[in-house]
């Protein structure tokens, strides 16, 4: 029995990052790896040449993510929290001062000396070299920026990675996939990214529900004291040590601003986009210069510096 191309090669895609975002994270923890910073672009391109016009692109099929996928989060993650006042029936909480004593001052003053690590998997503020290409390639008579990123992620090999989700929407185009930045030898970028075509067609989308934070889950590796396994259900003790949770999986578990979350599938109307072109490539990359993976009608810019953790 033989499989046909695109059925093997998705098996073969699947196998290379099945694991899953709670391993992920463990290996993080267990394990020290060098920082991966990304600057990553998708641009439309305007200016076409005849032959490519002429060129005839196959129909695609639905897109097939992976299993688990991390997003880049938008909202830098704030340092410190600003100080709240609780009203509890017309009666303030009187907020709690701390002094340090001389042995806590000595090692708040050691940690002061470390270099603060970043979040990982967030927007990067204020980076005005990626700001300044964006705004002249958008001034640019044949160049658009769809999708414009930056980050910090370890550096793992291919096995131990996981792939992040890619999703912009720019008037009536939008770009979308995966890529997959891992290090053997080499650092390497696996994307698979569409191009699409805002449609007339309008009906119920339903919305991903497999997009992980890497932050959350960060977090809850670190708050979890105890989890105990009683008849197939984890018992998680909480740092209220008092309090005790149930949980069939711990899958879908969520810790969010100390709030608790179960992810359920949401479904929202929206307009329908047909995929015209796709970049389908594992490549390896020159680090601290931009790579260009090139395409007729939209291309990948992408640049990778490593630093150690």
């Amino acid at each position: 029995m033989f499989l046909k191309f695109p059925l093997l090669f998705f098996l073969i895609y699947q196998n290379q990052y099945s694991i899953n975002s709670d391993e992920y994270v463990k290996n993080y923890i267990d394990n020290k790896s060098s920082l991966l910073k990304i600057d990553f672009l998708v641009v439309q391109n305007l200016n076409f040449e005849n032959i490519d016009l002429k060129e005839k692109w196959k129909d695609f099929e639905s897109y097939t993510f992976s299993d688990e996928l991390l997003y880049i989060k938008e909202k830098p993650t704030t340092l410190v929290k600003l100080p709240k006042t609780e009203e509890i029936e017309g009666m303030y909480l009187p907020k709690l001062s701390i002094n340090f004593t001389e042995e806590l001052s000595d090692l708040k003053k050691t940690s002061q000396n470390l270099k603060p690590q970043p979040f990982l998997y967030e927007r990067l503020p204020f980076q005005k070299e990626m700001k300044e290409i964006e705004d002249n390639l958008n001034r640019s008579k044949d160049y658009r920026v769809l999708y414009y990123n930056s980050w910090y992620q370890p550096a793992f090999k291919q096995g131990q990675s996981m792939p992040i989700f890619i999703e912009s929407f720019k008037k009536d185009k939008k770009v979308y996939g995966e890529i997959a930045i891992y290090k053997e030898r080499f650092i390497h970028l696996d994307s698979r990214i569409r191009f699409s075509q805002k449609t007339d067609s309008y009906e119920t989308v339903k919305i991903k529900t497999n997009l992980k934070d890497f932050n959350q889950l960060l977090e809850v590796q670190k708050n979890l004291k105890e989890v105990k396994i009683d008849n197939g259900n984890y018992w998680v003790e909480t740092i209220f040590n008092n309090v005790k949770l149930n949980l069939r999986s711990l899958r879908n578990f969520i810790y969010f601003e100390d709030q608790i979350y179960f992810e359920d599938p949401i479904n929202k109307p929206g307009y329908l986009y047909e995929d015209l072109y796709e970049i389908n490539k594992d490549l390896k990359l020159e680090l601290d210069e931009f790579n260009f993976i090139d395409h007729p009608y939209f291309s990948i810019l992408i640049r990778v510096s490593e630093e150690v953790k």
